[in-house]
């Protein structure tokens, strides 16, 4: 799997990340703040291709938040930054952590 960039989506509520699948498969996300407390979480069926995942931002506040995607057993972490004098601002950052095995909260 290849994980994309986040793309924010201030006047949408949204922020959307684009994953190309090699193989149906199941995928959670998970957003988290700077804390470790999660935000928001869901789970996706992915078909063979090119998709892009939705979650919500328009609760969250000024800060750092990282995104989880947890398959197979796989993780890869991205994150962004959200500014309050600015709006919603985006500051990427990608991480393959390898071979974790999955968990949730």
């Amino acid at each position: 799997m290849e994980v994309g960039e986040i793309y924010i989506q201030p006047e949408e509520g949204r922020a959307l990340l684009d994953v190309k699948n090699d193989k149906p498969q199941i995928v959670s996300l998970i957003v988290q703040d700077k804390l470790g407390k999660p935000c928001y979480e869901q789970q996706w069926t992915l078909e063979l291709g090119k998709h892009s995942l939705q979650f919500p931002i328009a609760d969250l506040k000024a800060g750092t938040y990282f995104v989880w995607l947890h398959y197979a057993d796989k993780t890869k972490m991205s994150s962004f930054k959200i500014t309050a004098s600015s709006g919603t601002k985006l500051e990427t950052k990608k991480n393959s952590l390898g071979s974790l095995k999955f968990f949730s909260w």
